[in-house]
């Protein structure tokens, strides 16, 4: 099957490329000409990153699934205590939709989590310039596979939304995302990020207004440092210039390859891989148990 795939890949190369190349000339000179270059300032901040993770294995009639979070500073120190949950659960079905991913449904439980913790860091922001959350808030909101579950009686997502939207009323939290699908902006064929990432390579920033939920947010594509990669950068209320400046500044100084060390930092800090699965499978005893694939010795 997989010479039949490669085979596929050869005779279709050209048609795959050119979905990709064939975009027009106008749209890349229009992305150069909105993007404003910006050389941040080097201005000392006091930044947190809030991000989670979550893993699972699944065996025959139930899965096992591991979920953290954590808001944490750029000097390491935690803001607030972490978020762990571990717990067993059989995939669900529901009549009308059928069965329900785990990944969908511990991708929400996370984005809780992280609600959690910001609301919690939010109370404690004395020493906090800008709270910085890891992905897309407007992401969350438009996300179909978020609103599919959002009449679920599972009360870790019901509400979901109006956690959500509660965060849009703090000034100090910002949302930032590695991509976005959005072409709002441009109204190209692709996403927006795409031309600015090909028709710039200055630092710099373009950004627009928009509205979740009666709401003003104002969205920036920011690139940090020269040729780096750009990232998505959302901020409650309807910022200027200024404000914008100002925060690119704040996130500028502490930053790695174009994106804020503190978020990072957040990563590592809760990231659960594989090899964490295994140790908690066999502390727990679950090694015994039969997988879903051993049937295909995998």
């Amino acid at each position: 099957m997989l010479f039949e795939l490669y085979e596929d890949a050869l005779k279709r190369r050209e048609s795959i490329v050119s979905k990709i190349n064939n975009n027009k000339e106008s749209i890349f000179k229009d992305a150069e000409k909105r993007w404003i270059t910006y050389e941040p300032r080097t201005i000392e901040s006091r930044l947190a990153g809030i991000d989670s993770s979550f893993n699972y294995r699944k065996y025959k009639g139930f899965y096992l699934y591991a979920m953290a979070g954590v808001s944490i500073t750029s000097k390491g120190s935690l803001l607030v205590d972490p978020i762990v949950k571990l717990d067993v659960e059989k995939l669900r079905y529901d009549r009308g939709r059928g069965y329900v991913s785990p990944r969908n449904l511990l991708l929400i439980r996370c984005m809780k989590i992280e609600y959690e913790l910001a609301k919690r860091s939010a109370e404690d922001v004395n020493d906090i310039d800008f709270l910085l959350i890891d992905g897309s808030i407007l992401a969350r909101f438009y996300d179909r596979r978020f609103k599919q579950y959002y009449d679920d009686r599972d009360a870790d997502i019901k509400d979901l939304f109006d956690y959500y939207k509660n965060l849009l009323r703090n000034d100090n939290i910002i949302f930032i995302a590695k991509n976005s699908e959005s072409n709002s902006i441009l109204n190209g064929s692709l996403a927006d990020i795409y031309y600015f990432s090909k028709a710039t390579s200055k630092p710099g920033y373009v950004y627009e207004h928009q509205k979740i939920k009666n709401e003003d947010i104002t969205v920036a594509y920011v690139r940090l440092r020269s040729c780096t990669p750009i990232i998505k950068v959302e901020i409650p209320g309807k910022r200027g210039e200024e404000d914008i400046k100002g925060i690119i500044d704040m996130i500028a100084l502490e930053s790695m390859s174009g994106y804020p060390y503190v978020l990072r930092l957040a990563h590592e800090r809760c990231k659960i891989s594989d090899d964490d699965m295994s140790r908690i499978e066999d502390m727990i005893g679950l090694s015994i148990e039969e997988g879903d694939r051993e049937v295909l010795d995998e």
